[in-house]
């Protein structure tokens, strides 16, 4: 293998540069403010997510090479951390909405459950009667 980067893989190695150096807390959240004696330091969850790739021709006559990629990168408050005379200390932020994700999902699935469950009885009832009506017309 070559120790040559194509210019394609040269445009995918700046992109991941580029996130990695685009994907920090001070980001998203802005840099550490100092009051004081006081600084904190934003705290954030961050993750990416990227599928790369790159090639080049086999027949060199077509200098053919190409590269793509799609990435995807998300950051969540996680909280912040308080420097001050007494020490450091960590101070978690809650995300309340994401407490609320399974209650709402169990609740959610079991009105959904309900619906269906009543709509097919009555698919049933309603079957059950229009057999019993064209019974009572093929004996009249």
């Amino acid at each position: 293998m070559s120790d040559q980067t194509t210019p394609a893989l040269s445009v995918l190695g700046r992109l991941i540069d580029g996130l990695r150096e685009n994907t920090r807390a001070t980001t998203v959240f802005g840099p550490p403010v100092t009051s004081g004696g006081t600084t904190v330091v934003p705290v954030a969850r961050v993750g990416f997510f990227g599928a790369m790739g790159g090639g080049v021709s086999r027949a060199t006559m077509l200098g053919g090479e190409g590269s793509g990629g799609i990435g995807l990168t998300r950051a969540r408050p996680s909280g912040f951390i308080v420097l001050d005379g007494e020490g450091a200390g960590f101070r978690p932020i809650r995300q309340p909405a994401t407490k609320l994700a399974l209650p709402l999902a169990a609740i959610t699935a079991v009105a959904v459950t309900r619906v269906v469950t009543v709509s097919v009885r009555e698919a049933r009832r309603r079957k059950k009667l229009e057999a019993r009506r064209c019974e009572e017309d093929a004996e009249a």
